[in-house]
């Protein structure tokens, strides 16, 4: 049967020093123990270790337990699934716990007995034991957590209001004829050589403002601009 050190196992953290000795132990059951009777030493070697990581592990289950029911203190009181949660941990808690008296128990009888090697392999079986509800303990006080302390949401997108003073303006578009604004800023009686009261094509294209929209000016198509037809009239 293949076994781990004694130096090798202080070195080995609690879980997974304990899936390595369920390997080496537990992996050909009864006979592989039977096979160690010789070697008792190491037998005992491996049911202290054992029984170190059950106590660790049940130490860890504890402390999943307490903060578990910690969690529970963040709620209104009804019993709610973080409750249940934090039973769940309680009994993987009380299972790891009881687990580790049972690989104390499982070592005194490597130390002690007539079968050292058979202790070893009931203080891995212990240990195993142990070290799975541990982790059950631990899952169990997380979501107690999670759930006693979710996240928050972010809030939702506001509306922005409208700066103080702020005035909403109505913009109103008109169409004009070209030449609304003409009458203003041309010089009529400058362009009228006639003095008739009106402005020829050719009068008219002195002026670069209304020669090139002399066509759309004229509103009554006579062929002269008036002064009305420059305010934007006919």
């Amino acid at each position: 049967m293949t076994s781990l050190s004694t130096e090798r196992i202080s070195r080995t953290t609690p879980r997974v020093l304990a899936i390595a000795l369920i390997a080496a132990l537990g992996a050909t059951g009864t006979a592989s123990a039977q096979r160690t009777q010789a070697n008792p030493a190491r037998a005992q070697a491996q049911a202290e270790a054992a029984a170190q990581v059950a106590s660790d592990e049940a130490d860890i289950a504890r402390q999943s337990a307490q903060r578990a029911r910690d969690a529970t203190r963040s709620t209104d009181g009804t019993y709610s699934t973080v409750h249940q949660q934090a039973d769940e941990a309680q009994r993987a808690s009380n299972q790891a716990v009881n687990a580790a008296y049972e690989a104390r128990g499982a070592q005194a009888a490597a130390q002690y007995g007539a079968n050292p090697a058979f202790g070893a392999a009931d203080a891995s079986a212990a240990a195993a034991t142990a070290t799975e509800a541990s982790a059950q303990a631990q899952q169990a006080a997380d979501t107690a957590a999670q759930l006693a302390n979710p996240a928050p949401q972010p809030p939702p997108p506001s509306a922005v209001p409208p700066m103080m003073g702020q005035s909403t303006q109505v913009v109103t578009f008109t169409s004009s004829p070209p030449n609304s604004t003409l009458a203003a800023k041309v010089d009529f009686d400058a362009l009228d050589g006639n003095r008739d009261g009106h402005l020829s094509r050719a009068e008219a294209s002195a002026n670069a403002m209304i020669a090139p929209d002399f066509k759309a000016i004229d509103a009554n198509h006579d062929g002269q601009l008036s002064r009305r037809e420059l305010a934007g009239g006919k």
